[in-house]
């Protein structure tokens, strides 16, 4: 006989408890890796063409002159960079001239390897041009945050450069 038919029903009940006890254990011990997150959407017009505020964002002497801290921006796709005097560092993960920016964006202080998504589409309207801003994937606790941010910034200082 194996020792599996030498065992009584009693200890093969025991064991089984045991087994998924231990189980259990170890599922609450693993961190949780699921961020909850927000997103952010603005339209915002400006009285500039569309190249104009493509280059404003990619351009780290430009950069600087509207956001008044220094920027360091490789402008190709796959390039990565860095603004606001490095608080703020990233990726260009999709670069469409005059038309899209697509970044991985993280403010510094989050959490190692967690970056959101900063979209930038750029429309021609007449001689000015609307953005509409797509930001998701940020931990929820930044939203306040990040929309002061993106509304004083760049909004407002994009509207005050492009002048």
């Amino acid at each position: 006989m194996s020792q599996l038919q030498n065992r009584t029903r009693r200890q093969l009940i025991a064991g089984s408890l045991a087994g998924l006890g231990s189980l259990a254990i170890s599922s609450a011990q693993t961190p949780k890796s699921i961020l909850d997150t927000k997103a952010i959407h603005h339209e915002v017009d400006f009285s500039a063409v569309p190249q104009r505020i493509y280059d404003a964002l990619l351009d780290e002497k430009r950069f600087k002159t509207f956001s008044g801290m220094a920027a360091q921006i490789n402008r190709e796709a796959g390039g990565t960079f860095s603004v606001f005097d490095g608080h703020i560092v990233g990726r260009n993960l999709e670069l469409v001239p005059a038309r899209r920016i697509v970044q991985a964006w993280r403010v510094v202080p989050w959490p190692q390897g967690v970056y959101s998504i900063a979209r930038f589409e750029l429309e021609a309207r007449g001689d000015g041009t609307r953005i509409t801003f797509d930001h998701t994937g940020f931990p929820s606790a930044e939203a306040e945050h990040l929309e002061i941010g993106w509304q004083d910034h760049y909004w407002k200082a994009l509207r005050t450069y492009l002048v």
